[in-house]
C-alpha cells in the first residue's frame, strides 16, 4: 500500500505509521534491531508530515519517542538519546495543564532526562527528572489507577539522584515511596515482582551505608516473594 501512495499524498502519513506499528510488533517478537531501526525510520517520515498543530503530530511524537527509547535500551547510543530527550520535550507542550495524558507525557519527558542524567552524571537532568515525576504523581490522587507507576517513576529518579549525590534523604524517600507502590500491587498483579525487586534493592543500598539488619532482613523476605 504504501508504495502506491506518493510523498504528498493525504493518507502516505497513516500508511507509515501503520507499516511501523506491524515492524514494532514484529520486533517485539524477534528482538530484530533492523526491524526497529525501519520503524523509526518510518515513524520519523510519519512525523515530517504532521507539522505542528496538526491533530496527529502528538500521537507520532509519542510514537517515535518509545521507538527511540527501545533502540537506546538496546544499544545505549548518545544520538537517540538526545533525540529522545527533544521529542520527549516537544510531546510534553502537545500536553498542557489540565489534559488527560499530561502524567505520561511528564513521565515520559522524566524517563528521558534521567537516562541522561544518570549516563552522564548530569545533576540538573537529574532534578528535573524528579520536578517532572513529583508533578505526574500529583496528578494521580490514591485512587488512580497508574499511581503505583507514578510513584514507582519517582522512586527511581531520586534512586538516580541518590547514585549521583550520595544523599541519604533521597533514598529513604525512594524507599517510602517504593513501598507504598507495593501496597498498591496486591499478589498476582502484574507489576508486582518488579516493585518487590526494586525495593528489596533500595533496602540493600541502605544496608550498605547503614547496616542495618531490619534493613537486610526485609530485602530478603522481598526477594524470597
Amino acid at each position: 500500500a504504501l508504495g502506491l501512495l506518493p510523498i504528498d499524498h493525504p493518507d502516505r502519513a497513516s500508511a507509515l505509521e501503520g507499516l511501523a506499528w506491524a515492524l514494532d510488533r514484529q520486533y517485539s517478537l524477534s528482538s530484530s534491531l533492523d526491524n526497529l531501526t525501519k520503524c523509526i525510520r518510518l515513524r520519523s517520515e510519519a512525523l515530517e508530515l504532521h507539522p505542528t498543530g496538526h491533530p496527529d503530530s502528538a500521537s507520532a511524537l509519542e510514537d517515535l519517542t518509545w521507538a527511540l527509547d527501545k533502540r537506546y535500551r538496546l544499544s545505549g547510543s548518545l544520538d537517540d538519546l538526545t533525540t529522545y530527550v527533544r521529542l520527549s520535550a516537544e510531546a510534553l507542550e502537545h500536553h498542557p495543564t489540565g489534559h488527560p495524558d499530561r502524567a505520561s507525557a511528564l513521565t515520559d519527558l522524566a524517563w528521558a532526562l534521567l537516562c541522561r542524567g544518570v549516563q552522564f552524571s548530569l545533576l540538573d537532568d537529574l532534578n528535573k527528572s524528579i520536578q517532572l515525576c513529583t508533578e505526574a504523581l500529583e496528578l494521580c490522587p490514591a485512587s488512580h489507577p497508574d499511581r503505583a507507576r507514578r510513584l514507582e517513576g519517582l522512586a527511581g529518579a531520586l534512586g538516580g539522584r541518590y547514585d549521583r549525590s550520595g544523599s541519604l534523604d533521597d533514598l529513604t524517600a525512594c524507599i517510602r515511596l517504593r513501598s507504598e507502590a507495593l501496597e498498591l500491587l496486591p499478589t498476582g498483579h502484574a507489576d508486582r515482582a518488579s516493585s518487590l525487586e526494586g525495593l528489596a534493592r533500595a533496602l540493600d543500598r541502605r544496608y550498605d551505608l547503614s547496616r542495618s539488619l531490619d534493613d537486610l532482613e526485609q530485602s530478603i523476605q522481598l526477594y524470597t516473594e
